[in-house]
């Protein structure tokens, strides 16, 4: 499978050693705190005016509307973001799959609730997706066209009837010697990607602009910060979180340019392999649950897979959702934002699976299985719908 090629082309290559970047304390914004549209000034951000029992601080986007808070549950049809996740009537529908195919024959497909293939979109064959997003981000509609990262040399756009057109060109690899890895929408519809070393904003006139840089030596672990190799969005925020593939983490605001490395990775003596990530919506009260960042990974040393929850107060990961199976291992990751379940992209020989992991238990079934007689193709990205 590409998956475990390309993780042994990252073992035995170093990524280009490019200077570090700036980096700056973890601000409120990277932190989930609210940036909402209440009308809440920063010097009452502690006030719970509307007696809700959530404060600004505490993730209340409309202090002044008591129906508005991290703990309402979405009204889909009242015009406002009743539980505080920049979403507006949003009501989660299930997730779209890159089935993808180095030689061709590949689609995405459209799974709902409960594991039904509603619809699947034959791309065009010259097109691989593997990672994608809603062109739209994570604010869509499900109308839109989609990102991908395509077979790791380009950013592309796929339309509704599989039409794939390439926006921007990783393949000199000599300017980009990995490719292209995760690519993301933010909240305003720039487009992000990441390719280990760097954070780059892909422009629709195929215009490639680094935004952070890190170091990336996979051959010297004392000059290494971050192999970067999937990205996601804060949908209140719009905060870009990077995630390594050794355990490494980081954000990047557009608001302010603030890239913080929060985890550095030290892949000579890390036990915990990442894959990609996902916000969690709903506020964090400390206590290691609700919303934030999360990870899917395994645990070298015990086999366990797992999700992880990054805790910013000791800048590590923290396990929340632990099992132990043999046939399987998580891959990419998308999180259900009004239930907060977990659903994750697995192969294992022919068999291609999205699983579903209850929100912060360790039960975990499938939702959608192939029945593995088709080769070379294999489950990359996942997406939430809404």
């Amino acid at each position: 499978m590409v998956r475990f090629s390309l993780i042994s082309v990252l073992a035995l290559a170093a990524c280009s050693g490019k200077p570090s970047g700036d980096t700056a304390p973890a601000d409120s914004t990277a932190n989930g705190q609210d940036t909402g549209t209440g009308g809440d000034s920063s010097d009452t951000a502690g006030v719970d005016a509307d007696g809700d029992g959530f404060t600004v601080a505490q993730g209340d986007c409309n202090d002044t509307n008591v129906y508005q808070s991290p703990a309402r549950t979405e009204d889909p049809s009242d015009g406002v973001d009743n539980d505080c996740d920049g979403r507006i009537d949003e009501v989660w529908s299930g997730v779209d799959v890159a089935y993808g195919n180095a030689a061709g024959s590949s689609s995405i497909f459209n799974l709902d609730l409960i594991g039904r293939v509603q619809n699947e979109v034959q791309v065009d064959s010259s097109c691989a997706p593997y990672w994608l997003d809603h062109k739209d981000g994570p604010l869509s509609d499900g109308t839109d066209d989609w990102i991908i990262n395509n077979a790791y040399a380009a950013v592309s756009d796929v339309s509704r009837d599989g039409t794939c057109t390439d926006i921007a060109d990783f393949s000199d690899t000599t300017a980009y010697p990995y490719g292209v890895y995760g690519v993301a929408t933010g909240v305003d519809g720039t487009i992000y990607a990441t390719t280990l070393d760097n954070l780059d904003v892909v422009s629709e006139d195929g215009t490639i602009t680094s935004v952070a840089t890190w170091k990336c030596d996979l051959m010297n672990s004392d000059n290494h910060e971050l192999a970067a190799y999937s990205l996601a969005v804060d949908p209140l925020t719009g905060v870009i979180a990077l995630y390594g593939y050794f355990g490494g983490f980081a954000t990047y605001d557009p608001a302010t340019g603030a890239f913080t490395m929060l985890a550095k990775e030290n892949w000579s003596t890390s036990t915990l392999n990442t894959f990609s990530g996902a916000h969690k919506d709903g506020f964090d009260d400390g206590t290691g649950t609700g919303g934030g960042w999360y990870t899917a990974g395994v645990d070298a040393t015990t086999g366990s897979y797992a999700m992880y929850k990054f805790n910013e107060a000791q800048n590590q990961w923290v396990s929340k959702a632990a099992w132990t199976d043999e046939d399987w291992a998580p891959f990419m990751l998308a999180i259900d934002g009004d239930n907060g379940d977990y659903y994750v992209t697995a192969n294992a020989g022919w068999y291609y699976t999205v699983w579903r992991i209850v929100s912060d238990t360790d039960y975990a079934a499938q939702l959608y299985s192939t029945d593995g007689t088709v080769e070379n193709r294999a489950f990359y990205g996942i997406v939430s719908n809404y």
